[in-house]
């Protein structure tokens, strides 16, 4: 697998094409400059790009249809920018902007408004920029962008809320500390020269966010602002209804205002590490079991060559995981159960080039085996150099990927393209990422050379390793060591007995794009074509999005799933040795855009295939194939489970509030199971249990199937008797036993302690709905949108108790629920719970008549939001069908239910439901004070004790 950092992520790197310009130039305002981006020709949008009198930098977008619109501003600053010892000023600003302007001051004015009017805001810092980013009701898009404007204007920096949020960046902060990516970049950083700026600590904490004698941190905000926020270094997309002529007229009198101080970032002129440091060999104890190599290669920065992208070429050889490639041999050796690589730093003047290996045993006991695979797989790159057909190959799947663009949710899109503006030419706006149309064999050569044995940082992390360091902020222990005479020597010997290999030609890349002619206008709902004993499929034609794909979901249910924790641990290694096995062959369909699912759910094993259609057939014969006869190597089904305990067994490193949401989620749902019980479940399979599991589930199975997209009826018939094949082909298929939520009763109270090894309080607290009515089902969902908002500004904003406070509906199986929850580093859980009582209290006699129905149109507004894309829509499908609402209403009836309620109603169900006569479940971690609040019922300290003792919803 290959991978790229963009903004705070990892996405796969793709490249792209040239395509004529299909949209001519626009009139625009005085003083602005347009220019036109090339678009796919599947993208219906209309664009303009413009350059504003202040020299900020504008995409506007206008979709008429859009029931969302959404903006984002991204400011070429970040907390590589941060001034020496002030480590987190940049992320301690983003916080700070959200909090109030001369125009607007009421620090919860703009996450109100936003929420009010259907919407979600937030922001993220990264090494070099700070992204800004909202979503609303479109026709609120004006008064939004006005408020949001208001940041890069005038914003306040409230003395008292400089105060105050300094206690959310150290929340934030002391999530972190178990986190062993953050861990792991605390070291990083540690090794860094110096004099680059990367070799900060960007989080900041209260300690580094302190006032300081002749200097205040709100001083060095406002410097820090007045320096950096110029309108120059912005990059703004909005995306709207309106016209482009409309947009324009909204955007550019606003944003104009932003002052221009013509601001250039300074040169990063120090290498990143120290001369002469390079070859390096670090080794880290993790806070999970984690045994991970990962070697990164200090490289040039090739931002600026985005045409020939030499990233995306590297990170698809390095990363690819068929036939020949690096990953085959290290699984064939038993060393390794995953790799990725790709580009995951760069900074004005460089970047990493980085491979990142999951070990196994085995593989960190033979740690230098892997490192020795490595070099030479990268030597062979060097000896057959460059290849101008495997280039040409990636470049024609991007320019497929271009050509045949989905839509995304307009925030995610122009978050996005804010953050690429800074790095491709206008023209180059939204092809830019996809672009690899200059194959330059000298560029590449450099790379290759680049990526060698004595440029190379390891890292080795494995709770096995000896350390004599600490790292200074998250206290990892970790040691360092420059590699040099007989180590580099082993590392770099070559290799015997390994079939290191360049790709073949993908075969799973398509050469029909065309589309299937449609068989009815009038119907586009799907339709139940086959109905047999075993057998059912259902089948819909695509009319509205119209692009050479389609989905195959395959649902094959058994009673050998989910009635006991044997059961659940059987499918869940059966899926994933069928997943590994298949990897080889399947991956290069990955990279042609045709992918594959194979999971195991509450009832049973799901197959998923979507993507071109064109090939589909060709990877699902190939797949049943393995199901049907499958042939588990003994040392590849030990070195799986033994990864499988391993994830489980980590779920110590995951952020608290999620292990807490975890915990709540298996106490509700039958047939889900904790770590631990899995654990063990797992540790006694044997390869021959899991083979006679196998038998017993194929012989009891059904399949379910939805075909959507651009197919053919004809291709059902087909499909039947491959999966008929599978299946039993006598006798009735046996019933399954219904799915079980907990029921807690009217006025029921209980309390799960759980043990969370952290510092840090916890509360979840599930309040559930009277029944699985659509009334119960609208009632609940409306509670959680009217108290979103308010729930965050008064218990984080103002109270400041934790970086993740947040209340939502949580259904589970369609029956209805509320959650409250909170982390909290400086409270206790008695006094969070507390606050919580005290909020909901106030909640009904706060809200006016007006507040009601802009909640209730929120609401309307996102049940009914149209489908993105194809995929949107046969999920959809596929939920509905599981549910068994054939006529495919559910979101009418919910907004029907929905509409139906008058404040009077609402604030009824509101002070009956979760107020008075409580249906309540609180899960407690107690942190550091070890303190649980008391009158909320028996406490129990299992999920199996609270399943056992109450009943349940039954879910046919």
């Amino acid at each position: 697998m290959r991978l790229t950092v963009s903004g705070r992520g990892l996405r796969p790197l793709v490249s792209g094409f040239v395509l004529l310009l299909l949209l001519a130039a626009c009139a625009s305002l005085p003083g602005a400059t347009v220019q036109q981006p090339v678009q796919s020709p599947n993208d219906d949008y209309d664009y303009r790009y413009l350059t504003l009198a202040n020299d900020m930098q504008v995409l506007l977008i206008s979709d008429p249809g859009a029931p969302k619109a959404a903006a984002a501003l991204d400011v070429q600053v970040g907390s590589g920018d941060n001034p020496p010892g002030r480590e987190g000023l940049a992320h301690f600003l983003e916080h700070m902007l959200f909090l109030g302007t001369d125009k607007y001051p009421d620090a919860a004015e703009y996450e109100q408004f936003i929420t009010e009017h259907g919407g979600s805001r937030n922001a993220y810092t990264s090494f070099e920029h700070t992204n800004y980013f909202f979503d609303i009701q479109a026709e609120h898009l004006p008064e939004a962008l006005d408020r949001f404007a208001q940041f890069f204007i005038a914003p306040r920096f409230d003395a008292q809320y400089v105060e105050r949020e300094k206690n959310a960046v150290e929340a934030e902060f002391q999530m972190g500390l178990t986190s062993d990516p953050r861990r792991g970049l605390d070291v990083l950083q540690e090794l860094i020269n110096p004099e680059h700026p990367f070799h900060q600590f960007t989080v900041g904490s209260l300690e580094t966010l302190a006032d300081r004698t002749g200097s205040t941190i709100r001083d060095e905000l406002l410097t820090f602002y007045e320096r950096h926020y110029s309108a120059n270094m912005m990059r703004l997309v909005v995306f709207g209804a309106q016209s482009l002529d409309e947009l324009e007229a909204l955007v550019a009198p606003v944003f104009e205002q932003v002052p221009n101080k013509d601001f250039e970032p300074d040169p990063i002129e120090a290498p990143l590490f120290p001369e002469q440091s390079l070859p390096m060999l670090v080794k880290i104890q993790p806070q999970a079991t984690l045994r991970q190599l990962e070697v990164s290669f200090p490289v040039a920065d090739y931002r600026s060559d985005y045409k020939v992208n030499p990233l995306a070429y590297l990170g698809n050889l390095v990363g690819h995981e068929g036939k020949g490639s690096l990953l085959s041999q290290l699984k064939a050796e038993g060393l390794a159960e995953s790799l990725g690589a790709g580009s995951g730093l760069g900074w004005r003047g460089g970047a990493l080039f980085s491979v990142s290996i999951t070990l196994t045993e085995a593989g960190a006991e033979r740690y230098e085996r892997v490192l020795q695979l490595l070099f030479s797989y990268l030597d062979m790159l060097r000896e057959q150099g460059p290849q101008q057909w495997l280039y040409e190959e990636q470049s024609r799947l991007a320019e497929l990927e271009f050509r045949f663009h989905e839509d995304s949710t307009p925030m995610n899109y122009v978050s996005s393209l804010a953050s690429g503006m800074h790095y491709y030419e206008p023209v180059d706006t939204l092809r830019g990422p996809y672009l690899m149309s200059r194959y330059d064999r000298q560029m590449l050569n450099e790379l290759l050379g680049d990526v060698a044995p004595g440029n190379a940082l390891v890292v080795f992390s494995d709770d096995s390793v000896e350390t004599d360091q600490v790292s200074e902020f998250y206290g990892v222990p970790y040691a360092r060591q420059q590699v040099a005479g007989e180590q580099l020597a082993r590392w770099t010997a070559p290799v015997r007995h390994a079939e290191l290999d360049l790709p073949p030609p993908n075969e799973f890349i398509p050469d029909d794009v065309s589309l299937v002619p449609l068989a009815d206008e009038a119907v586009s709902l799907p339709t139940l074509l086959l109905d047999e004993t075993r057998l059912s499929v259902w089948f819909a034609q695509d009319h509205e999005f119209r692009i050479p794909k389609g989905a195959t979901y395959i649902n094959f249910r058994s009673p050998e799933v989910g009635q006991n924790v044997q059961q659940t641990a059987a499918a869940l290694l059966y899926t994933a040795l069928l997943k590994d096995a298949v990897n080889e062959f399947s991956y290069p369909a990955l990279l042609a855009g045709l992918n594959f699912e194979l999971y195991k759910h509450a009832q049973g094993i799901s197959l998923r295939i979507s993507g071109y259609n064109d090939k589909q057939i060709r990877l699902l014969d190939r797949l049943l194939e393995v199901i049907q006869q499958p042939d588990f190597d003994p040392e590849r089904f030990a070195n799986i489970r033994a990864d499988r305990i391993r994830s489980l067994a980590n779920a110590i490193a995951k952020r608290p509030s999620s292990q807490v949401m975890d915990d709540l989620r298996e106490a509700l749902l039958h047939g889900e199971w904790g770590e631990q019980p899995l654990i063990d479940a797992l540790a006694e399979l044997e390869l021959a249990d899991l083979e006679a599991y196998a038998t017993a589930f194929w012989a009891g199975a059904t399949a379910e199937t939805l075909v959507f997209g651009n197919y053919e009826p004809s291709v059902v018939p087909a499909l039947a008797q491959r999966l008929r094949e599978l299946l039993p082909t006598d006798g009735a298929a046996p019933t399954l036993p219904p799915l079980r939520v907990t029921r807690l009763a009217e006025d029921e109270a209980l309390q799960f302690v759980v043990d969370v090894p952290h510092d840090d309080s916890v509360v979840a607290w599930y309040l559930q709905g009277r029944d699985q009515s659509w009334h119960d089902r609208a009632a609940t969902a409306l509670t959680g949108q009217i108290i979103k908002s308010g729930f965050f500004q008064q218990l984080r904003t103002e109270q400041q108790l934790g970086y993740v406070v947040s209340a939502f509906p949580w259904p589970q199986l369609d029956v209805p629920g509320l959650v409250l929850l909170i982390q909290s580093p400086n409270t206790s859980a008695v006094d969070v719970v507390a606050a919580m009582e005290s909020f909901m209290a106030a909640v009904s006699g706060s809200l006016d008549q007006s507040q009601f129905e802009r909640h209730r149109a929120a609401l309307v507004g996102e049940i009914l939001r149209p489908d993105k894309n194809l995929w949107e829509r046969a999920e959809f499908y596929w939920q509905s069908i599981a549910k068994k609402q054939y006529q495919f209403d559910g979101r009418r009836q919910l907004v029907a239910a929905v509409s139906a309620l008058s404040r009077e109603q609402w604030n009824d169900y509101y002070d009956e439901v979760f107020l008075r006569r409580r249906q309540s479940l609180q899960v407690v971690a107690p942190g550091r004070w070890q303190a649980v609040p008391d009158g909320y019922g028996p406490r129990l300290h299992d999920a199996a004790d609270i399943k056992q003792t109450n009943p349940a919803f039954l879910i046919d």
